[in-house]
């Protein structure tokens, strides 16, 4: 538990830095994506982007996670047949 709690208090950290930061960015910018073009606020493209590279950051981890799960059980299965085998 205490584990848990000292990964996500740097996170929290970070978001409410980005909060802080954003909020002080109210100019109007451009955002010119291949699919279409568009107006914010400096702090909602701040915002967006934190969250979109939070989410893929995420992703690739639990997807690395799985694997990494599925290839234990898989091989502790193994393992456990080859001891079975061996007496």
């Amino acid at each position: 538990m205490a584990r848990l709690l000292l990964g996500l208090i740097p996170l929290l950290v970070f978001f409410v830095l980005a909060l802080v930061v954003g909020s002080q960015n109210t100019d109007v910018v451009s955002v010119n994506l291949i699919v279409f073009q568009t107006e914010a606020t400096l702090a909602t493209v701040i915002a967006w982007s934190l969250a979109i590279g939070f989410f893929f950051g995420l992703s690739s981890f639990i997807a690395s996670y799985l694997g990494l799960r599925f290839r234990y059980r898989r091989l502790r299965k193994d393992l456990i047949q080859r001891a079975k085998a061996g007496k």
